[in-house]
């Protein structure tokens, strides 16, 4: 053992204590690091309440509608149930119509159900009730108990999809739901579910299988407990469909469906499709059937004794069942029977002929019809176009143009000036494209334009000539539109040799940003032209896996070619859905399959590289949008789509630092539901957009958390994003309410932890353009859709660290959280009357520190906005001359101001016009010079009526006054005309021809609402105003001052009482 001396003791000693001292201090400064990264500035949707949406429309073409529900009592009032649009209503015949179901979480509706007893009692089932490819789902069963103003959800969560909904008329209770289950894959709550307490408990009352649900169902009006139902097997994939199977048939039951019998008799065996029902309300024994068969052949049939035996009527049946396969009887006529279908189908012998009764002016595909049961020539009818209405059995028809429900499937932009274009290809109603706002109050339909027909999807304007653009339908349907004469002609790629191209539905094609002339295009290969589309070169081999879509399981097997409407509406499978260029280094393309690929070639497409493994995302999952970041050549960003896969609604949002070697989630804390896009902030990279199942979400530091941006937009699938870079803004593709745009998100940009240190911090301002908006075509009536343009304006985006809570709010506040409310005292009633005021005042200077407006808001905490409308001084002031002006933030508390913010400087700028740009400046100052003339005018005006009503005052006073009837009377008349004589040249009036008055109006308003300079006519109207008014004023001032005064003093000295005038004016007339 060896000894320690005291020296080498004393040094390990401090050597330890130096050790551990370090060892604490950077412990400690490890844990306060770590807590300040947990405690990290986070973006919260209180920060995007200084935001909002703004709907665009159109409504030229509307959207699809999936069912009606008219009130019988009153038919001015009904519902409409929009496919991926909500739910609208109407209580003026469709004059007007409202959105009801806006701020619920699902945004599909596939029928409606009115209870027979209760108009204000409606059922709303979710989920579009069809099998198409961009079908919307919902979550369960709604009820309002008071006309639409509020909703519950009542069940049935797992649905999806929502046949139909009936009411059993002798109680309201009964209630009976056909579900219709996922299309996507199995499970679910699936069949015929039954209530008898309104909802709060659900039966399922007829199960068939995991992928068979009810999609139609009757009930005898004269005994409710015998019921129809139709079953139907399907199931969709992204690679397939199969539309039916052995386990769709028709069911009966007549114990109010305790137990069911399976109809045969008269009916086709083996695999059935989708089955429509309708029960004639004339004769409730017959019930019509059309039903869906193998090898794309249907039949119709009808059963005279209730459905225990069928004859088929024809083979009548409608074009693609997945969508139509609605059947309705007429209420007064039992062989009345219209079929919905692409074009609408009329039988009068029960269903054994039929007549087209689309008409001319009508779109076509439809849904839904109501027979008016008091004047059966009338029909509502809702179709992919929209609604229509026909008063004469569909020989004509009036389109109601006023519901914003177009599907649009993306959005692009130009760089028109002042105002861009938004371009976009809607669900089967055409590609558009029309302004984001005019110099008009509002934007209505007319400001569209309408290019090419069919489904539409990307439309591209050229961005080196603004009168070409790219538009395309439906598999390839790509075209060249020439604005100048509308005119467009077909560019679609051809095979040189013997092959066959696969494109989506939905082709992806770009232009790239390194040559206006050269565009992309993806089927399952990639193709190039350099001459706008003229020629095409393929770039790439076969990018896809090239697997037979016919070797994959539906519903757990393989099916035979025979099988209900096998592969139909449904594109081939094998494709590109998602195509880009980075804009960083031309010729680095990305492609995006629908069997779960993406690809990468840097040189233009002599290699490519493929990766088909993604963390956390299954294989072969849809890629639904692949994004090359334009701030660093290695990343991108894709988004994918499960749910066409397997009933997968998970929200896979990727992203590659490594040009596609590695990924990451960035999905974070986004919930169930499809990502479909995703856009990248041009100056800030972490800044991120994306459009999802139910929204529009954002994120300010790269996807690590997510927000939904709310204010002015309801839950709605958005298919697509564009920032338009010049403006800003974020314009939106919704699939089913239209266009969207958030003007100048670039707040977002600057959004930190050192803001909210600050006392107040207004983000940078955004350039006001001046214009004087114009009126749209009057008088047109309530029926036109019109969304109002913004007004010309400069907007205050800021944030205030404190706020002011006044007693009333603390008061609230405190009832808010207590469960026992305490009735405030007279005392504190009181004080919160009497509490002083406070604001937020915004004070607006020009270059030279003149104050040109002060605007007042509420003294609240955390981030607002307010908007300056360019106005000096008040609302009906003259428009500021472009130029530069500052803001400063001040609160005022009691009358007491503090200066939170020094002046902020921004810019007002004119837009062009005709004549050239006017002298805004001197324009100004006139106006203003004018404008006090008129505020003096308006003054003198008050002192004449002053005056008038004085006299006459006296004069009614005299008559009972113990005097004789001419002391004073000569006096005030003598008075009264001296007056009129100055009356006449300011106002009018005693046979003048014209007066200051008017002559100043007309001078203010002659170029009030325009970009001109100020006419000669206008000095001139003002220079003899203001002399007439000059030559008057001193004689009004000494009538107002001295005169009238004197005369009062005579007047109360004669014994008179000067009861109208106040206590100041009779103590100056005592005097």
């Amino acid at each position: 053992m060896h000894k320690i001396n005291n020296k080498s003791w004393f040094l390990v000693t401090i050597f330890t204590i130096i050790f551990t001292v370090s060892s604490f201090q950077s412990f400690a400064q490890k844990k306060k690091k770590k807590s300040e990264d947990s405690q990290q500035f986070e973006l919260n949707d209180k920060m995007l309440k200084m935001l909002n949406f703004r709907s665009v429309g159109p409504a030229a073409y509307s959207g699809r509608i999936s069912d009606l529900a008219v009130n019988p009592n009153n038919t001015s009032e009904y519902y409409v149930g929009v496919a991926a649009g909500g739910l609208w209503k109407t209580i003026n015949h469709g004059t007007t119509f409202e959105p009801i179901f806006d701020d619920q979480p699902v945004f599909s509706i596939g029928c409606l159900a009115m209870d027979p007893n209760n108009s204000n009692v409606l059922w709303v089932g979710t989920g579009e009730n069809n099998s198409q490819r961009n079908l919307g789902y919902g979550d369960g069963v709604y009820k309002t108990t008071d006309g639409g103003k509020s909703f519950t959800n009542m069940g049935l969560k797992t649905s999806s999809q929502i046949g139909k909904i009936m009411i059993d008329p002798r109680n309201s209770n009964v209630v009976y739901v056909a579900s219709q289950g996922q299309a996507w894959g199995p499970g679910g709550e699936r069949g015929l579910y039954k209530t008898i307490d309104g909802g709060k408990t659900w039966k399922r009352v007829l199960e068939i299988g995991e992928y068979t649900g009810v999609s139609d169902m009757e009930m005898d009006p004269r005994n409710p407990d015998i019921l129809y139902a139709t079953s139907h097997q399907r199931e969709r994939r992204v690679y397939s469909k199969i539309n039916g199977g052995p386990e769709s048939a028709i069911y009966k039951s007549v114990d109010a469906g305790d137990s069911w019998t399976k109809l045969k008799k008269g009916l086709p065996k083996g695999d059935i499709g989708r089955i429509g029902l309708a029960l004639s309300p004339a004769n409730p024994d017959i019930i019509y059937a059309v039903v869906e068969l193998p090898e794309n052949k249907s039949g119709f049939y009808r059963s005279s004794d209730l459905g225990e035996s069928w004859e088929k009527r024809s083979d009548k049946g409608t074009s693609s069942p997945q969508y139509y396969n609605e059947v309705y009887a007429d209420p007064i006529n039992p062989n009345l029977v219209i079929l919905m279908d692409t074009r609408n189908a009329l039988s009068e012998d029960g269903g054994a002929t039929w007549e087209n009764i689309e008409g001319n002016n009508k779109h076509v595909d439809n849904h839904v019809i109501w027979i008016n049961p008091n004047d059966t020539n009338h029909y509502l009818v809702g179709s992919d176009g929209g609604l229509y209405e026909s008063y004469d059995r569909a020989k004509t028809w009036q389109f109601k143009n006023n519901l914003p429900i177009t599907q649009y499937y993306h959005a692009r932009t130009d760089n028109d000036y002042p105002f861009y274009n938004i371009y976009g290809g809607a669900q089967d109603n055409g590609s558009w494209f029309g302004p984001s706002k005019t110099n008009r109050e509002n934007l209505v339909n007319s400001d569209w334009t309408y290019t090419i027909g069919g489904d539409g999807y990307l439309s591209i304007p050229d961005p080196s000539n603004p009168d070409i653009h790219y538009c395309e339908s439906q598999y390839c349907g790509i075209r060249r539109y020439d604005r100048t004469t509308g005119n467009s002609i077909s560019i679609k790629p051809q095979p040189t040799i013997d092959e066959e191209y696969n494109w989506n539905w939905n082709t992806p094609y770009f232009i790239s940003s390194f040559n206006p002339k050269t565009l992309y295009i993806g089927g399952n290969y990639v193709l190039k032209s350099t001459d706008m589309g003229g020629t095409w070169n393929k770039i790439s081999k076969d990018l896809t896996r090239g697997i037979d879509q016919n070797t994959l399981l539906m519903m757990g097997k393989i099916w035979s070619p025979e099988a209900v409407a096998k592969n139909l509406s449904t594109s081939k499978f094998g494709n590109i859905f998602a195509l880009s260029e980075s804009p960083l280094k031309q010729g680095m393309l990305y492609a995006g399959t629908d069997d779960g690929l993406i690809w990468i070639t840097e040189n233009d497409g002599e290699n490519w590289v493929k990766y088909d493994k993604f963390t956390g995302v299954p294989d072969m999952t849809f890629v639904n949008y692949v994004l090359p970041s334009q701030h660093n050549e290695n990343t991108v960003y894709a988004c994918f789509d499960g749910r066409k896969n397997s009933s997968d609604f998970t929200p896979y949002l990727i992203k590659s630092t490594d040009k596609g070697k590695t990924w990451t989630s960035i999905a974070s804390n986004l919930p169930s539901g499809t990502v479909y896009c995703i856009q990248e902030d041009h100056e800030n990279p972490n800044l991120l957009f994306i459009g999802t199942e139910w929204g529009v979400w954002t994120s300010i530091n790269g996807g690590e958390k997510w927000v939904q941006i709310k204010e002015g937009i309801p839950t709605i699938q958005v298919k697509d994003l564009t920032i338009q870079k010049r403006e800003n803004d974020l314009v939106v593709a919704t699939f089913g309410r239209g266009f969207y745009v958030l003007e100048n998100y670039a707040p977002l940009r600057k959004l930190s932890s050192e803001i909210e240190k600050k006392e107040a911090h207004i983000f940078e301002i955004k350039d006001a353009l001046l214009y004087f908006p114009s009126s749209n075509l009057n008088y047109q009536g309530d029926v036109h859709f019109r969304t109002p343009n913004p007004d010309p304006a400069v907007k205050f985006e800021y944030f205030i660290k404190n706020g002011y809570e006044t007693l009333k709010e603390k008061r609230e506040k405190i009832a808010e959280e207590s469960e026992n409310i305490t009735y405030p005292s007279e005392e504190e009633l009181l004080a919160e009357k009497m509490e002083p005021k406070t604001t937020l005042l915004f004070t607006i200077y020009d270059a030279n520190g003149n104050i040109m407006r002060k605007l007042n808001s509420s003294l609240k905490k955390g981030y607002g906005s307010i908007n300056w409308d360019l106005s000096y001084l008040s609302e009906r002031g003259a428009k500021v001359p472009p130029g530069t002006y500052k803001v400063a933030i001040d609160k005022n508390i009691g009358s007491e101001f503090t200066r939170l913010l020094e002046p902020q400087s921004f810019n007002v700028k004119s837009i062009p016009n005709a004549l050239g740009t006017p002298n805004y400046e001197a324009n100004f100052n006139f106006i203003k010079e004018v404008t006090n003339l008129y505020a003096n005018v308006t003054a003198s005006r008050g002192k004449i009526d002053d005056m008038s009503s004085r006299l006459k005052s006296m004069t009614k006073i005299l008559e009972n006054m113990p005097v004789e009837a001419n002391v004073l009377t000569n006096k005030i008349d003598a008075l009264q005309k001296e007056i009129d004589a100055v009356s006449k040249v300011i106002i009018g009036g005693f046979g003048a021809k014209n007066t200051v008055s008017s002559r100043v109006r007309n001078t203010i308003y002659a170029t009030y609402s325009a970009q001109v300079d100020i006419t000669g006519a206008q000095k001139e109207q003002y220079k003899i105003a203001s002399e007439a008014f000059k030559n008057v004023a001193v004689d009004l001032n000494n009538l107002f001052e001295t005169k009238l005064p004197s005369l009062e003093k005579e007047f109360v000295e004669a014994g008179g009482v000067l009861f109208n005038n106040p206590p100041e004016r009779r103590r100056n007339s005592e005097e």
